[in-house]
């Protein structure tokens, strides 16, 4: 996690640098009262990812519902904030088969009842972005 918190944007992998340009558009859309998920299926379509998107809606729809304490998404800072970093691990942690760490994580973040629903609509997520070639985990630039 440590690796991500400050980076540059650029410095990520392409999918790290999806990812968090996926969560700040939703974000940004839910804020102005949008259908996020209307807004990035032309995003997720062009990736080649438009199967992963309901998923990708239902774990940040949990996360914004579910949180036990608010998550701080900047959406027009070009470094990777804080709660980004945390959310990024989440999904690397799901591609490197650390789910008992992930689980852990996720138990911080959002209320009992919804760690299972949020753990598996990330797992989801991250497996079918790793399909199209936009893994969570690719290497960060130094």
């Amino acid at each position: 996690m440590y690796d991500l918190i400050d980076r540059p944007l650029d410095a990520l992998g392409p999918g790290d640098r999806f990812l968090v340009d996926a969560i700040r558009l939703w974000v940004a859309a839910r804020t102005a009262c949008q259908c996020p998920a209307s807004l990035l299926a032309a995003r997720f379509a062009q990736a080649g990812a438009l199967d992963a998107l309901d998923d990708f809606d239902l774990w940040m729809e949990h996360l914004s519902n579910h949180a036990r304490v608010p998550i701080q998404i900047n959406c027009k800072c070009g470094l990777v904030t804080d709660d980004e970093s945390v959310l990024l691990t989440l999904a690397r942690d799901l591609v490197t088969g650390r789910d008992a760490k992930a689980r852990t994580t996720l138990s911080l973040l959002v209320a009992d009842a919804a760690i299972a629903p949020t753990f598996c609509a990330l797992a989801r997520t991250a497996a079918m972005l790793g399909h199209v070639g936009l893994p969570p985990g690719t290497s960060v630039k130094t």
